[in-house]
């Protein structure tokens, strides 16, 4: 493990994922306390991949994992998996059309998807707090299929508060929204993110104008390669974007936002 003053909350050393030919080679990635990560590169990068594998969905071919203190292979993992949060597409398609809003967010607290059993009003309780916290408590009673695509992702995501997560793993959080809807999504994860109590948010991305002021780290990848991983300032640069993308661009900075336009 890299050596450091304090012991990071996970990462991976020397990671690597076959399936069919390589898809991560020999990945090095470690994210600290109170970081907040982009995961960048174009479609096909392995982007996901790598949070799939830090959650065991695909198991590593090659490298370590370690997480909050544990390690891959030698401790219970499911305690790290109980650990992550994660808001992606995948689980947006496995909700029933008339699953509440509540059910929603009040499932994370049991780790399942669609809600079943006897209702906890302690549990409730703490789900309707999350949801006025995140500006929803109107939409309490609201079912999923009445919802909009951008009320969905915010559901997702105080799903996965609901477990009260130390890592927040946002696979593409903004596919699908149309424009407004994205911009209002942005300002809602942001304001999350900003929390001094969030948990470490890691968003997976291709789109550098999703990228707000309280992400600190970026990781960028290329066919399963890392091509830069760093401090923001450090890590997100025209050259480097280039190289990621395999294309020459030009990154602005404009009012705390980014903007990636074609050389």
């Amino acid at each position: 493990m890299p050596a450091s003053s304090e012991e990071p909350l996970f990462g991976v050393e020397g990671l690597v994922i076959e399936r069919d030919g390589h898809i991560l080679r020999g990945i090095d990635w470690t994210v600290g306390k109170g970081e907040h990560w982009v995961v960048l590169g174009a479609n096909g990068s392995g982007k996901s991949t790598l949070l799939n594998a830090l959650m065991v969905f695909i198991a590593p071919t090659e490298g370590r994992l370690f997480a909050f203190g544990k390690e891959f292979g030698e401790d219970d993992w499911n305690e790290v998996k109980a650990a992550i949060g994660y808001v992606g597409s995948e689980v947006n398609r496995m909700i029933e059309p008339g699953e509440s809003a509540l059910d929603v967010v009040v499932s994370g607290a049991r780790a399942m998807i669609n809600f079943w059993g006897d209702p906890d009003p302690k549990e409730q309780r703490a789900a309707r707090k999350i949801l006025k916290n995140m500006g929803c408590a109107g939409l309490e009673s609201r079912t999923w299929r009445q919802m909009s695509q951008g009320e969905r992702q915010k559901m997702l995501f105080g799903r996965a508060l609901m477990g009260k997560p130390k890592a927040l793993f946002l696979d593409e959080p903004c596919a699908g929204l149309d424009p407004i809807a994205r911009l209002d999504y942005l300002r809602f994860m942001e304001s999350n993110a900003a929390n001094p109590k969030a948990p470490a948010l890691i968003l997976v991305t291709h789109h550098v104008e999703e990228i707000t002021p309280s992400f600190t780290h970026a990781l960028l990848l290329r066919e399963g390669l890392v091509t830069a991983s760093g401090p923001v300032g450090d890590a997100l640069t025209s050259a480097k974007l280039s190289e990621a993308f395999g294309h020459p661009v030009r990154l602005r900075r404009r009012h705390g936002s980014y903007l990636l336009e074609e050389r």
